[in-house]
C-alpha cells in the first residue's frame, strides 16, 4: 500500500504521448467508457488503484492510460478525479453508478491537470495521487463501505468539448468500523474434458501442456495452493485418472489396478440392477489381452516368487497418431502436478468434492433415460478419487455442468442419496425481485429435500469475463471488491454469505483470478470458508420461483444420438459378465465401464464424433470377445429312432471359463421336441464341451433347427444362433401299425395257401388209393 506516502498535491505524469506509445498500457483496453454526449473519444484503462482498502491518512494513488479512439486529434485534454461522499447503498445502485454516462459526485478540488494534445490512435499514461482525507469521506464508524469514484477526461475536438468517464469505487474503512464479515466460499474447478478413448491410449498430448507449471491446470492448482486461502476443490476423477496413467512411468507413482467403479452386474444379478453399488472384489473387472496401446501403460506385475529376472520398468503412456501411436511427453509434469494437487487438497481449510467421472452431462443422461448412469459415474468418481488422490470430504455434493439442472435429474440425484447441489443463482430466483437473498435454499423433489447452494451470478460473470467491466482488469477487480462490500453492508450485524464459482474452463493466465483469490483472503469484510460451512447454514427463508433450466443449457447438452448407444451396450456387457461368472479375471469390464463413462462426459457437448468412436470401439471389442464362445456347426444330424440324444459341441476360446445354457428349437416346433438341460461350464483356452440333448421327432423328414447359447439364468441370449438340419429316418407309430398289419396279413395268406396245398395233396392221395 501507499498509505505511508503523503502527497499534498495532485501529480499527473504524462509518461508518453502520440502513436509511438500506443502499447504503453499494461492491460488490453476494455470496452470504451461513454462520453457525456454519447460519443466515445477515449478508452480509459485503470492499471493501479491503491490502497484497496482506504483509511484516514492514506494516500490514494491511481494510474492508467488514455487511448484516443475518436479518429481525430484531440486538444486541451485534461484528467480529473470525481468522487462522492454518498455511500453506495445497494448492488443495484452500484450498477447505476457504474454507468459511464452517470455524473457522480464532484470534481475533487485541485485535481484537474492539462495533458495537452493526444493524436488520433495515440495513448498517454496518467497518474493521480491525492490524500484520501481531501475527499471528505464520513468518519463515523458505521459509514464503512463502497463510495463512487471516477476518472474524467475532458477534450476538445471538431464537435466541441466532451467528457469521457471511467467509473469505479473506493473502499472506505473509517476508524472503529465494526461488522460481521461476509463468509465467502470459492469453488475451484479442476476439470479439463476427456483425453483418452476406449482404451488407455490418449487421443492427443494436449494434457501435458495443461499440467505443466505454466499450463492452465498447473497454474490453477499452484495459485490456489500458494494463496493460503481455503477453497473447495471440485475435481474430475477422470482427469486425475489420466494424470496418474501419464505419470505411471515416474518413480513413486503407482497406476491404478483392479476395479474402481461400477461394471456390469455380477452373474445372477439382473442386468437392470442399480450400478450405484460399488463393485465387490468378485465383480468382473475387464478384457482379454489388451491391445498394444492399452498394454503400454500397464505396469508389469511383480514376480511373486522373487525368482527370475525383475519386472521390466513401465513404459511411457501412448498418444495416438495417424499411423499408430507414440510415447507421450508429459510423464514428469503429470507426476509433479499430482504431487502438488494432493498437497493442495489436504491443506488446512480446503475441501474436496468428486465430480461424476468425466464430469458427466447429468441432465442429458437423465433425458436419455440413463439415470443409472448418473449413479454409476458418481460411484466410479468417488472410488477413483479416493484411490488416486484423497478421500472426498463432501461426498454428497453435486455441481452439475453450467450450474443448471432439471427437476427430474435433481430427483434422480436425491434418490441416489445426494443431499446438496450447487446451482447458478439465476435458476432459482426469489419471487420478490427486490428481495436480498442468500446462497442457501431448499428444493423439494418427490425423492426428498435437496439443499441448494446458489452461486452469485454477478460475481461468476465477472470472474468468467472481466472485460464486462470497462477499464481493464484492475477496474474489474475493484468492481468485485465493491460487490462483496455491498453484500456485507446489507447485513453488517448478522453477516452474509456468498459463493463464487469460476467457469470450468477458467484460464488463470491473466492473473485476474489469482488477484481476486488473494484479495478475498486479505480484505477485512470477507472471511473465506469451505463450502461445507455454507451448506450447513440455514436457508435464507425466501420464497423462490420454480427451478428453471435455461434453453441455452438445453441446446448445449450432449447429443442424444450418442447416448442412445449406451443402453444396448450396457445390456450386452451385463450378458457377457453373467456368462463369465464372478470368479473371472477378465479386465475388459473396467476398460469398457470407464470408456462408456468417458463418452458421457460433458466435455463432448460440441463433439459427437469422438464419443461415438469410443462407444463403437467398445461394442466392436465386445463382439470380438463374445464370438470366442460359439456352437460348432453340426450341419446335419440324422435321427435313427423316434427318441435319441444328439451331440452339440460348444467351443470356448476365451482364457476364462464360461457358464451357459443352450436352447435348441425346430423352426417348426411340431417337428421336434427337446428336453431342457441344466447350465454347464466350459473351461477356457480352446476347450470344447459336448452337450447331449434328448430330442423326440414325432415325424420323419428333414427340417431346420436353431441352437442358441443363453446366460445361466436363460434371461439373455449370448452370441449368434446356429442353424443346422435334422434328418429323421425313424418309423412313426402309424407306419409301424401298417407294417405290422401287412406282415400279419401276409402271414395269414401264406398259411391259407399252405393249408389249401396240403388239402389238395390229401385229396389226390385218397383218389389214387
Amino acid at each position: 500500500m501507499l498509505s505511508t506516502v503523503m502527497l499534498s498535491t495532485l501529480v499527473v505524469g504524462t509518461f508518453a504521448s502520440g502513436r509511438s506509445v500506443a502499447n504503453a498500457a499494461s492491460t488490453s483496453p476494455s470496452p470504451s467508457a461513454s462520453s457525456s454526449a454519447g460519443v466515445s473519444r477515449f478508452t480509459i484503462t485503470l492499471d493501479q488503484l491503491e490502497p484497496k482498502v482506504a483509511r484516514a491518512g492514506d494516500t490514494l494513488s491511481l494510474a492508467g492510460t488514455l487511448t484516443n479512439t475518436s479518429g481525430e486529434d484531440l486538444h486541451n485534454v485534461a484528467v480529473s478525479l470525481r468522487a462522492s461522499t454518498q455511500r453506495i447503498g445497494t448492488r443495484y445502485d452500484l450498477a447505476h453508478d457504474s454507468d459511464p454516462a452517470a455524473v457522480i459526485g464532484f470534481l475533487v478540488s485541485g485535481t484537474r491537470h492539462a495533458v495537452g494534445t493526444v493524436d488520433s490512435g495515440g495513448s498517454v499514461a496518467w497518474q493521480i495521487s491525492i490524500p484520501v482525507d481531501k475527499i471528505g469521506l464520513p468518519s463515523a464508524a458505521s459509514m464503512f463501505g463502497a463510495y463512487p469514484l471516477a476518472i474524467e477526461v475532458t477534450s476538445l475536438g471538431d464537435s466541441g468539448t466532451l467528457r469521457t468517464r471511467l467509473p469505479t469505487t473506493l473502499m472506505w474503512m473509517p476508524k472503529g468500523a465494526q461488522f460481521s464479515p461476509t463468509r465467502l466460499s470459492w469453488l475451484w474447478p479442476i476439470v479439463d474434458g476427456v483425453h483418452r478413448g476406449a482404451g488407455d491410449t490418449f487421443l492427443n498430448d494436449d494434457l501435458a501442456k495443461d499440467l505443466a507449471p505454466n499450463g492452465r491446470l498447473g497454474h490453477l492448482v499452484s495459485i490456489a495452493a500458494s494463496s493460503h486461502v481455503p477453497v473447495t476443490y471440485f475435481v474430475d476423477p477422470a482427469l486425475v485418472d489420466e494424470a496418474t496413467a501419464m505419470a505411471a512411468s515416474e518413480p513413486g507413482i503407482t497406476e491404478r489396478h483392479g476395479t474402481t467403479g461400477s461394471g456390469p452386474p455380477a452373474p445372477g444379478a439382473s442386468s437392470s440392477a442399480s450400478p450405484s453399488v460399488k463393485a465387490s472384489p468378485t465383480t468382473p473387472t475387464a478384457t482379454t489381452s489388451p491391445t498394444p496401446s492399452q498394454a503400454s501403460t500397464k505396469k508389469s506385475s511383480p514376480n511373486p516368487s522373487g525368482l527370475g529376472s525383475p519386472a521390466p520398468a513401465p513404459t511411457p503412456y501412448r498418444v495416438a497418431t495417424p499411423n499408430g501411436s507414440k510415447a507421450g511427453t508429459g510423464s514428469a509434469v503429470a507426476a509433479g502436478w499430482l504431487t502438488e494437487l494432493k498437497s493442495a487438497v489436504s491443506s488446512s481449510g480446503s475441501q474436496l468434492v468428486a465430480l461424476p467421472y468425466g464430469d458427466a452431462d447429468l441432465v442429458a443422461l437423465d433425458r436419455a433415460g440413463l439415470d443409472q448412469e448418473i449413479a454409476s459415474t458418481r460411484t466410479t468418481g468417488q472410488a477413483l478419487l479416493s484411490a488416486e488422490l484423497a478421500e472426498p470430504t463432501l461426498p454428497d455434493v453435486v455441481w452439475p455442468v453450467g450450474g443448471a439442472i432439471t427437476m427430474t435429474a435433481l430427483t434422480d440425484l436425491a434418490g441416489d442419496m445426494v443431499s446438496t447441489v450447487v446451482l447458478d443463482g439465476q435458476v432459482a430466483q426469489p419471487e420478490d425481485p427486490n428481495a436480498v437473498g442468500g446462497p442457501r435454499t431448499d428444493l423439494q423433489t418427490s425423492a426428498g429435500t435437496v439443499r441448494a447452494i446458489l452461486t452469485d451470478p454477478t460475481l461468476d460473470e465477472l470472474i468468467a469475463d472481466p472485460a464486462t467491466v470497462s477499464g481493464g482488469s484492475r477496474a474489474a477487480e475493484q468492481r468485485f471488491l465493491a460487490e462483496t462490500m455491498l453484500i456485507t453492508e446489507q447485513r453488517p450485524g448478522a453477516g452474509s454469505s456468498v459463493v463464487v464459482a469460476p467457469p470450468r474452463d477458467v484460464d488463470p493466465s491473466n492473473r485476474f483470478l489469482e488477484t481476486l483469490l488473494f484479495d478475498t483472503g486479505s480484505v477485512p469484510w470477507l472471511q473465506v470458508v469451505g463450502l461445507g460451512e455454507i451448506a450447513a447454514a440455514p436457508t435464507d427463508g425466501l420464497a423462490r420461483e420454480a427451478l428453471s433450466y435455461p434453453q441455452a443449457d438445453r441446446d448445449a447438452e450432449l447429443s442424444q444420438s450418442v447416448l442412445a448407444k449406451i443402453t444396448p451396450l450396457r445390456t450386452d456387457l451385463a450378458t457377457f459378465g453373467a456368462v463369465l461368472g464372478s470368479a473371472t479375471t477378465e479386465s475388459f469390464f473396467e476398460v469398457a465401464n470407464l470408456a462408456i463413462q468417458r463418452a458421457e462426459s460433458s466435455g463432448w457437448r460440441h463433439d459427437t464424433s469422438d464419443p461415438m468412436r469410443i462407444l463403437t470401439s467398445i461394442s466392436t471389442q465386445l463382439r470380438t470377445l463374445t464370438s470366442q464362445v460359439y456352437i460348432s456347426d453340426p450341419h446335419l444330424i440324422t435321427l435313427t429312432s423316434r427318441k435319441q440324444k444328439i451331440p452339440i459341441t460348444v467351443v470356448n476360446n476365451l482364457p476364462n471359463p464360461v457358464t451357459l445354457q443352450i436352447h435348441v428349437n425346430a423352426l417348426n416346433a411340431s417337428r421336434l421336441k427337446i428336453t431342457p438341460i441344466e447350465p454347464f461350464t466350459i473351461a477356457g483356452k480352446g476347450s470344447r464341451h459336448e452337450v447331449l440333448l434328448e430330442v423326440e421327432a414325432p415325424t420323419n423328414g428333414r427340417f431346420q433347427v436353431q441352437a442358441q447359447l443363453m446366460t445361466p439364468d436363460a434371461a439373455q441370449t449370448f452370441g449368434a444362433p446356429v442353424l443346422f438340419e435334422v434328418n429323421s429316418t425313424a418309423y412313426g407309430a402309424v407306419a409301424l401299425t401298417i407294417a405290422g398289419s401287412a406282415a400279419g396279413l401276409l402271414f395269414l395268406l401264406s398259411g391259407y395257401r399252405l393249408f389249401r396245398r396240403m388239402r389238395r395233396s390229401r385229396q389226390a392221395h385218397t383218389v389214387t388209393s
